[in-house]
């Protein structure tokens, strides 16, 4: 995917105002998100499909499951509408308790993933390190061509991530979360890419 960036400072409340592009909000600075890869759009169904699954095993009573475009601002201001940076990861969980009306999440969520498309460093290197500043407790790197997850785990002792735990395509090979109990994934069904290569 990839991102330019307007180096104009802006707030919430200019965010809302875009309605036809699909822009994320970044310490003030905006980032125009481009169309993704069909390898990125496959994933990213078939995750939502699975997490869909655990969420409906919760009964939604806990847990909130989102995906884009759907608005996380990492960093509230008191004031709402001046905060600076707004997000859209691909999938993420949180806690029902930070969805504040119809479209927002306030505050860190326990899970984002973020599935690469075309622009690598944007995901590993821009959001990753906004993630762990903002507390995202469980950050996973989906990488459709390498078939790979690559899982952070915020250590909260010092609110770093800790050491990458790479999940490969193997026979019977799957991601468990740490931070959301339950909830595992199947590599084999999530990596099927038939008809697509």
């Amino acid at each position: 995917m990839e991102h330019v960036i307007d180096i104009n400072r802006y707030t919430y409340s200019d965010y809302l105002t875009w309605a036809e592009i699909r822009v994320e909000l970044i310490n003030g600075v905006r980032h125009f998100m481009s169309g993704v890869s069909k390898w990125h759009t496959r994933v990213t169904i078939k995750l939502s499909r699975y997490i869909d699954q655990f969420w409906d095993l919760l009964k939604g009573e806990k847990y909130f499951v989102f995906h884009a475009p759907f608005d996380v601002i990492l960093f509230p201001e008191e004031e709402l509408l001046k905060s600076k940076t707004i997000v859209q990861p691909d999938l993420g969980i949180c806690l029902k308790e930070k969805v504040k009306g119809d479209n927002v999440i306030v505050g860190a969520p326990e899970l984002i993933i973020e599935v690469t498309s075309t622009n690598l460093d944007y995901d590993y290197r821009i959001k990753y390190e906004l993630y762990q500043k903002a507390g995202v407790k469980e950050y996973w790197i989906v990488n459709p061509k390498e078939r790979i997850i690559s899982a952070y785990i915020l250590d909260e002792n010092r609110n770093k991530f800790k050491e990458v735990v790479y999940f490969e395509l193997k026979q019977n090979s799957k991601i468990i979360s740490e931070v959301i109990e339950g909830l595992e994934i199947d590599l084999n069904k999530i990596f099927d890419f038939r008809g697509l290569e």
